[in-house]
């Protein structure tokens, strides 16, 4: 992916965080007056409910002319906004679609809202599962929240998000990256309903950002310090304990070993379902 795309306050949030890396073009889409309008931010005026956002939505053919190759369309579901999702991408058809879905705390949602973000949920990913996006990876924000202990309510959105974007920018450098060991298949063109999260390297224990609902395959990404893979005797058969231990009869899974300058060890994994995920 190079160009990141945010719809609205959260989804503008994390599109924001990727420009913390030089390979990304971000560009945001959020309710503001239209003096706020830049060659990178469109603004659009409030609006009193989710329909009049989708059938008001103004031509931003002008805005995206820059727009090229891959795309990360970013959106939380339970904005208002969201409803504007496909009026949005229908001007990115000719381009390669991701979709980044970031699933709210529903039991502070009004009634109207939990409707709401259902139905852009639900039709994200059956366009996801029609082929009509390369994918869609659905995150759970609470559960991201989960894994990262206690934060601050400060800093709660600012670094769940953080977490996000640095995980998804991993799985992409290295998805681009060599491997030295191992490889990553593609996943089955069915299974295109998806999730990432990360293994914690002393536990062992798997984190993922979504609990998907029977996943088809799951991907492991190791990024092993260059010195440990010189040194480590025990790193293979450690390789080989992790992936058997999330497999069984109907998951597919793979993994590949990548050489890195990092102090630390990271492992990141990503699964892949064919179900719509309620």
């Amino acid at each position: 992916m190079k160009t990141i795309i945010g719809l609205g306050k959260g989804g503008c949030q994390v599109a924001k965080k990727f420009a913390d890396y030089p390979q990304y073009d971000i560009y945001e889409i959020k309710v503001g007056p239209a003096k706020g309008r830049t060659s990178s931010v469109f603004t659009v005026p409030k609006k009193k409910s989710p329909e009049n956002y989708e059938k008001k939505l103004p031509s931003l053919k002008n805005f995206f002319k820059k727009v090229e190759g891959s795309v990360l369309f970013v959106v939380d579901g339970s904005e208002p906004i969201a409803a504007a999702s496909l009026r949005v991408l229908e001007h990115l058809k000719e381009n390669n679609i991701t979709v980044l879905y970031l699933k709210p705390e529903l039991q502070f949602l009004s009634d109207s809202e939990q409707t709401s973000e259902r139905v852009v949920r639900g039709v994200l990913q059956e366009y996801a599962r029609s082929a009509v996006f390369e994918r869609i990876y659905l995150i759970d924000i609470p559960l991201v929240a989960a894994t990262m202990g206690e934060v601050p309510i400060k800093f709660y959105y600012d670094r769940v998000y953080a977490a996000v974007t640095s995980t998804l920018h991993m799985i992409t450098v290295f998805n681009h990256s060599e491997a030295l060991l191992g490889a990553q298949g593609n996943p089955l063109d069915v299974a295109r309903i998806s999730t990432f999260g990360f293994v914690n390297s002393d536990s062992g224990q798997e984190n993922l950002f979504f609990a998907l609902d029977f996943p088809r395959e799951k991907s492991y990404y190791y990024g092993i310090n260059e010195k440990k893979l010189r040194t480590d005797g025990t790193l293979m058969k450690k390789v080989n304990e992790q992936v058997s231990a999330g497999a069984h009869a109907d998951l597919k899974t793979s993994y590949a070993v990548y050489e890195t300058k990092y102090e630390d060890d990271y492992i990141y994994l990503t699964a892949h379902s064919s179900m719509v995920q309620s």
